[in-house]
């Protein structure tokens, strides 16, 4: 088990020296073969470290410098590291060799001559290394287009995937929505309560479904203010009107547009973790459109609730923070107050002089709703009609 551990751990370095140790062998059984009686170690050894120093400095060279742009550079580190190469030659063969195995130095004839000798050994294994980084470079391209294949597989998988959630979510949010029309139809001779309740989450889910956003991805600031009035109202359903909600909106939300569904998700936090039943203590909202300075000014306050917590994750706050950063960069405020007994948030938008518009006043049915009026103030503490 340790050997096959250290063989997967050191796999690319073991491969090297097996190579080395077989092409070693078989120059050794060349000697012997030609009639060498004697073959010392460190002859083998002193005798091929020239070589091995040419095969990998080389091989390093064209890993670095192999391409048309770098070629200059390749041909200059080429010359100085074969007059480095000569340097390490002459020391194995005129000083080292005689001081580890005097029996075995090469010849004086050899070192006289070692220029000569010395090109064709660096020739040699230059071949050598360029075979290596040939076939290296063969193996690492096809290893990226296998990655490259599988990674367009993934994303291809993953496309899939997302098409068919995206598919699921538009046929059962339709399916539903339709069901509820239904209901709605159904239950009109049997409460008007039951059926305002159904009409508003109707309401609700069709905005949800489709905003209206403009190719800027953004809508109508009085479409948003609308759909928080639907937002309340399901609430004081749920909770038999017995919620203390306070929203107050100054100025034209007609005048400015916002990214959807950021302050919803705000109400949305507060209706979740908020004790809004105390009349001392109602949620409130304020909403300020300033033309002046072209800004939009949100704030939601609230007690919180005593007792276990619902589980959040936060991920509701981090994705508005990432949707007003990249749609607003700077231009936006998100400041949070989180007490011991109390929670509060304010959203300030500035907008730039062609963001403000004043379209002409909506027709009925489409400027307002059956939440009333989107403008004003509205104290959601008793029941709505």
């Amino acid at each position: 088990m340790a050997f096959i551990s250290l063989w997967r751990k050191y796999k690319f370095v073991c491969l090297h020296v097996v190579a080395w140790v077989v092409y070693m062998a078989i120059g050794t059984l060349n000697k012997v073969s030609a009639g060498k009686q004697s073959i010392h170690l460190l002859d083998i050894l002193l005798t091929q470290l020239p070589g091995i120093y040419v095969f990998y400095g080389n091989s390093f060279l064209f890993f670095k410098l192999l391409s048309p742009r770098k070629f200059v550079w390749l041909l200059i580190g080429e010359v100085l590291f074969f007059l480095s190469y000569l340097l390490f030659f002459y020391f194995i063969g005129d000083v080292l060799s005689p001081l580890l195995a005097p029996s075995v130095a090469i010849p004086p004839l050899v070192l006289k001559s070692f220029v000569i000798s010395g090109f064709w050994i660096f020739m040699i294994y230059s071949f050598f290394g360029f075979g290596y980084y040939f076939a290296r470079r063969s193996f690492l391209n096809e290893k990226e287009i296998g990655r490259i294949q599988l990674d367009k597989l993934a994303a291809e998988q993953g496309k899939l995937e997302a098409e068919y959630a995206f598919l699921r979510a538009q046929i059962n949010p339709h399916f539903l929505h339709n069901t509820l029309n239904f209901f709605y139809a159904k239950s009109l001779g049997y409460s008007k309560e039951l059926s305002e309740g159904i009409l508003t989450l109707c309401e609700i889910m069709r905005y949800s479904l489709s905003s209206g956003e403009d190719e800027s991805g953004t809508v109508l600031l009085g479409k948003e203010v609308e759909h928080l009035h639907h937002v309340i109202k399901i609430n004081q359903l749920r909770f038999s009107n017995r919620l203390q909600v306070d929203f107050e909106i100054t100025g034209d939300v007609w005048a400015v547009r916002i990214i959807p569904l950021v302050l919803i998700t705000l109400v949305e936090n507060a209706f979740k973790h908020g004790e809004l039943t105390r009349k001392e203590h109602p949620l409130v909202f304020r909403l300020e459109v300033t033309e002046d300075n072209n800004s939009l000014c949100f704030s939601i306050q609230n007690k919180k609730k005593n007792g276990p917590k619902e589980l959040s994750h936060g991920i509701g706050m981090s994705n508005i923070r990432q949707r007003l950063s990249a749609t607003y960069k700077d231009r936006y405020r998100l400041n949070i107050k989180d007490e011991e007994e109390y929670y509060a948030v304010s959203l300030v938008i500035n907008y730039e002089k062609n963001e403000m518009e004043h379209p002409p006043a909506p027709d009925p049915g489409v400027g307002k709703s059956n939440a009333g009026e989107p403008t004003g103030r509205i104290s959601y503490n008793q029941n709505i009609n």
